[in-house]
Order: structure tokens, then sequence, then C-alpha cells
């Protein structure tokens, strides 16, 4: 992912997800800066077709939607897979699991042993079949959870099922 992909990052989320949780452009160029080598796109010549933002985080608790963050956490033991949106055109062509499986792949030769996101409630079933589970909730938790949107949940992985899953 490059700054010049952020426009059509934006056009790509506004079209798969309500407004109400949509992030700001200066969501996206803070990740960028923090960790660049974790943020990824699936482009054609002159379309980009989806991006995945992810980054080193702490395993215990999620970042806040859409929050700015001065810098990631030194002790993150978890590979935080904030963002994943296929345009409306590229969906059902693969495009998700490709840049999953590549930025997956990056998590696992920076050694990480944990994976964890916030999943919409629409996509509880699909992170499921990709072998996360969801944590147990805590006040705390599922007060940070409402800016995701009804019934999202936290959901986590240990690096045994990412290899798993990496090797099928």
């Amino acid at each position: 992912m490059n700054p010049s992909d952020l426009d059509a990052i934006l056009d790509i989320q506004a079209s798969v997800y309500p407004s109400d949780i949509l992030e700001s452009p200066e969501f996206f160029e803070n990740r960028l800066e923090l960790s660049a080598e974790t943020c990824w796109v699936a482009a054609m010549p002159n379309r980009l077709l989806g991006y995945l933002v992810s980054y080193p985080w702490i395993r215990t608790f999620p970042p806040s939607l859409d929050g700015m963050l001065n810098s990631l956490p030194v002790e993150a033991d978890s590979w935080f897979v904030h963002d994943c949106a296929i345009s409306p055109e590229a969906q059902g062509l693969g495009v998700g699991k490709t840049l999953f499986t590549s930025a997956k792949g990056n998590a696992l030769e920076q050694g990480f042993q944990h994976t964890s996101l916030v999943s919409l409630a629409q996509a509880n079933s699909y992170w499921r079949s990709q072998g996360y589970l969801p944590v147990d909730q805590t006040p705390q938790l599922s007060e940070k959870l409402v800016a995701y949107g009804e019934n999202a949940c936290y959901m986590h992985q240990e690096v045994n099922n990412l290899i798993n899953d990496t090797l099928r």
C-alpha cells in the first residue's frame, strides 16, 4: 500500500461499509507511517481491487476504530488485522483470500505467535471458518466494540492454526 492508493481505498471502503464506521484518510496515513510493510493492496493496472490494513498489536485488547496512534506497542505480541475490504466488482474472485494469505505469511515471517481482529457482525461466521475464535467479552471490551457496530466481535487465533492454515 502506498499513499497514492488512498483515494481508491476510501472509495472501496465507502462501497462496502456503512457510513457510521468509515475510517478517515488520516487513519490510513497513520497506519502507513507506522507499519507500511503490513498494509497491502491488490491491484490491476489502473485499478485497486482491495486492501488489507494490519499491524503489530497487543493481543488482549483491540485498538480504537479510526483512532490515531503515536507508535506501535513495543510489547506487541499479535498480528492485528484491522481491515480487509474488496471492491464490489472484485468480490468472489479470491482477492480477499490472496491478500490475507500474503499478509499472514508476512506476519509469520515476523515471528508473531498470535493474530487478532474485530469482526463485523456479518463476517463472524466467515472468520470462524478461518479458525478465529471469539474472545470472552468484558465490559471494557464490549464498550470498545460499540464503535464497530452491533454484534461486532473481537476474535483471535494462535500461531499453530496460522501455520496449519498457511500449509493448506
